[in-house]
């Protein structure tokens, strides 16, 4: 209903622009000329540069509004020709940049997210004062893939919002490790596995590391998530419970996989990485499965003598 062919709106860019050399304000327009293109007076106003003054206040107010909300998009969540492409020529369907603001906003959801995911295992086991239930290989297993999906990340300086869940749930899962090992009586080797892992992990983020071990540590992540998964349903099958397995770590482990799948080849287009999630999730929901065929059973209580 509002669009102007492009010889007016051109013309009407032009009168602008000499009103703007001739007073240095922002154009002042007629009654006839606000009714008649109020769509494309929008987009004039929002192509003037942040912070001129002069003119309207309303002028001025859109113009800054307009800069607020680039800072606020660019590059964050989208690259400027989107920004353009929809707040400037507002092509609000315009599908690829629609797909690159879906991925960003997800995976910044998802690295958000990971700041809790592991905590309720964590407060768990705390409160519990008790691992039961829960395999030490299969969250060792688990480290070993968060951590070359993180350096490999890094070395290949793929964005952070494709990757930086990883991060905090590297810091999450060591945290685990070594509550499973206080908790056996094993305090001593506990604090020697998070030395051994910092020297580790300082190692394989340096120069010193070839790409071609670093993209093998990446290919490995598809058999340790299998066996470490496995060995969880495994565990959790002999027990015939779930034990101090957070349910609400699972499903939103479970979660986080599925929408990596979609961010991972959107952001990177790395088929490593797409298919490494695509096994996660479909491991993480045979632990799903089981913790709903298992809600209701209750692990044995011990009793003291």
């Amino acid at each position: 209903m509002w669009s102007l062919d492009e010889t007016h709106l051109k013309l009407l860019k032009v009168g602008w622009r000499k009103k703007r050399r001739n007073t240095g304000r922002c154009p002042a327009e007629s009654r006839e000329e606000r009714e008649s293109v109020p769509r494309a007076r929008m987009r004039i106003v929002s192509q003037w540069p942040f912070g001129e003054t002069g003119g309207s206040k309303l002028c001025n107010m859109a113009a800054e509004a307009d800069g607020a909300l680039k800072r606020l998009l660019v590059p964050l969540l989208l690259p400027e020709k989107c920004y353009d492409q929809i707040f400037v020529q507002w092509d609000l369907l315009h599908v690829p940049c629609l797909k690159i603001l879906l991925s960003k906003v997800l995976g910044l959801s998802l690295v958000a997210g990971s700041l809790l995911v592991k905590l309720p295992q964590v407060f768990k086991i705390l409160g519990a004062k008790s691992a039961e239930g829960l395999s030490l290989q299969s969250v060792m297993l688990e480290l070993v893939a968060l951590t070359g999906t993180m350096v490999y990340s890094i070395t290949n300086i793929f964005p952070f919002s494709s990757w930086g869940e990883a991060l905090f749930l590297m810091l999450q899962t060591i945290t685990i490790c070594f509550l499973i090992l206080h908790y056996r009586g094993q305090t001593v080797k506990g604090v020697a596995f998070l030395a051994c892992y910092a020297l580790v992990l300082l190692v394989l983020l340096s120069p010193l590391t070839p790409l071609a071990v670093v993209t093998l540590l990446q290919a490995s992540n598809v058999p340790a998530v299998v066996v470490g998964k496995l060995l969880q349903a495994v565990t959790n099958y002999r027990n015939g419970h779930t034990g101090q397995l957070s349910a609400v770590t699972v499903v939103l482990l479970f979660g986080g996989s599925l929408a990596r799948i979609f961010t991972s080849i959107q952001e990177t287009g790395d088929p490593l990485m797409a298919g490494t999630f695509v096994v996660a999730a479909l491991f993480n929901g045979l632990i799903v499965a089981q913790l709903l065929f298992y809600w209701n059973a209750k692990a044995p209580h011990t009793k003291k003598e």
